[in-house]
């Protein structure tokens, strides 16, 4: 691990979130580069479902290491309804080097 991917996850560290919180705060470090993520791809990332993803992320939110976003769209049934997405604040992505991105996921 480098010195910039320790500053990512020390906010992580120092809180007192879950270990599923820390799981999915890890998983949108390493696996997504500051840009929007459904929810059902982060739960199946973890091996979760994604209502088993909703408390988890309701920690990380309380504690202001994540953003998320609900839209209004059409779903797979071609009816609208409303799909979260998340992703790290921008302040914390700005720090991460997206160099390494590809090595920390692999």
């Amino acid at each position: 691990m480098n010195p910039t991917q320790q500053t990512v996850l020390d906010p992580a560290l120092a809180t007192d979130i879950s270990d599923r919180a820390f799981r999915l705060y890890t998983v949108l470090v390493l696996r997504t580069s500051g840009e929007w993520t459904a929810i059902p791809s982060l739960a199946a990332a973890l091996g979760l479902t994604p209502h088993q993803v909703r408390f988890p992320l309701s920690e990380l939110r309380a504690s202001a290491m994540v953003e998320t976003n609900r839209v209004y769209e059409t779903g797979e049934h071609d009816r609208k309804t409303w799909h979260t997405y998340v992703r790290l604040p921008e302040d914390t992505t700005s720090v991460f080097d997206t160099d390494h991105a590809s090595e920390a996921v692999a």
